[in-house]
């Protein structure tokens, strides 16, 4: 081999070497002062992604080490941003920990040249979790007009496809509800279109609403796992919406729309009941609460084989804990004899199932009401002994001595 071959050779290795260690590399961080860093992201129309730390903070280190090292990380991070990393304890740190009124570490925040924030991190962030991060400001970023801008578009009537899109991911990434928008984008697209994965994953991202073509289209692909999870969690944010408004229309849009998700009638009706169960309770309507509860209780657990929850705990504890939940609730707003009555019912079911210091405390506090005294103080003892075995919070303790000491008197 003759010495120029040799010396390409040679070249050749070194430069796989050096370019094998640029991937492998995570963030790099930018030099310089804070103001060399502005200027740079304006001249190259790149957001700045900062990060603060201190020498102490044991998460900001694990930050380095697991997260700002990972290739995946910088190859995203390097390509897309200007990275800095500063020290917020020391020099121009202070002035940026004042300025942005930070009270913890590490605090990373993505900005652009003019100072403003687009996304602010605090505490430790894995990896999968900075990387989401990331895609969001990348995506954000590449809109071509601010917030402000797109929101007096819409105003003004504009409802062009690409515009409507770019609208919704803005909204998107101030958490605004895009439920209605959707609709308004999926009825000017076409069938082609509405099958690409881009609008698969704008309607997973911003459906909301329970009625409509983004819910429709969601039905029809009911039985795909990512799509089922997505159902229930507009369900659950509606059914949650509807107790804090107090609003029954919304509770039976909310019934409905189980109602098409669910595979079986008696699926549908037992999620329904309970639904309509925690709705009363938590909207304080005890009448029309234990009417549901009754037929609940009777329906759907009291019939049931507490033995078959040994090998299904988990099963077991959700409905020992309706059980208690419906018992405490009666104890809590009812007089009648009748009604305490279930409920001793439902509590004895529930320490089938499991036996916790709770439902002792529910079961005593339901036959003190009913006159059962003695064996009330003895299952509040009961109680107290199961607590501190459990070891329960101090303050659920002093609550069960206060009412056993009231229970003696």
């Amino acid at each position: 081999m003759n010495k120029q071959i040799r010396y390409f050779f040679s070249f050749f290795i070194i430069s796989i070497l050096i370019n094998a260690q640029l991937l492998a590399q995570g963030i790099r961080w930018e030099q310089g002062s804070f103001e060399s860093i502005l200027n740079k992201a304006k001249a190259q129309k790149k957001l700045i992604y900062i990060d603060i730390y201190t020498t102490w903070c044991g998460p900001c280190k694990q930050m380095d080490a697991e997260v700002f090292a990972n290739p995946t990380v910088g190859k995203l991070f390097n390509d897309n941003f200007i990275n800095y990393k500063i020290d917020g304890e020391k020099g121009e740190g202070r002035d940026l920990v004042d300025y942005f009124e930070l009270d913890s570490y590490p605090t990373s925040m993505f900005i652009d040249g003019d100072w403003n924030v687009v996304m602010k991190l605090e505490g430790f962030r894995p990896t999968e979790r900075l990387l989401e991060s990331a895609d969001q400001v990348k995506e954000r970023n590449q809109i071509s007009a601010s917030d402000d801008e797109l929101e007096q578009a819409y105003t003004k009537g504009k409802r062009d496809v690409p515009f409507l899109y770019e609208y919704i991911k803005a909204r998107a990434f101030q958490k605004l509800d895009n439920g209605r928008i959707l609709d308004e984008y999926l009825s000017k697209i076409t069938a082609e279109q509405l099958k690409s994965e881009k609008t698969e994953k704008l309607i997973l991202e911003n459906a909301s609403q329970l009625r409509g073509q983004a819910f429709d289209y969601l039905i029809t692909r009911k039985n795909e796992s990512v799509i089922e999870r997505k159902i229930k969690g507009i369900i659950s944010q509606n059914l949650n919406k509807a107790v804090n408004q107090k609003n029954e229309k919304l509770l039976n849009d909310v019934l409905v729309a189980n109602g098409r998700l669910s595979k079986t009638f008696a699926e549908a009706n037992e999620w329904n009941t309970d639904a309509k169960m925690n709705y009363f309770m938590l909207s304080n309507q005890p009448e029309k609460f234990f009417i549901t509860a009754e037929f609940f209780m009777e329906t759907y657990i009291l019939k049931k084989n507490t033995a078959s929850f040994k090998n299904l705990p988990e099963v077991g504890d959700v409905y020992s804990q309706k059980l208690k939940k419906a018992s405490k609730f009666v104890v809590e707003h009812f007089k009648e004899r009748e009604k305490l009555e279930k409920a001793v019912v439902w509590i004895r079911k529930s320490l089938e199932i499991e036996e916790k210091a709770s439902n002792n405390e529910i079961y005593s506090r339901l036959l003190f009401t009913l006159g059962s005294k003695k064996e009330a103080i003895r299952l509040m003892e009961k109680a107290l002994e199961l607590a501190k075995q459990e070891k329960n919070d101090s303050n659920y303790i002093e609550v069960l001595n206060n009412e056993f000491a009231n229970m003696k008197r």
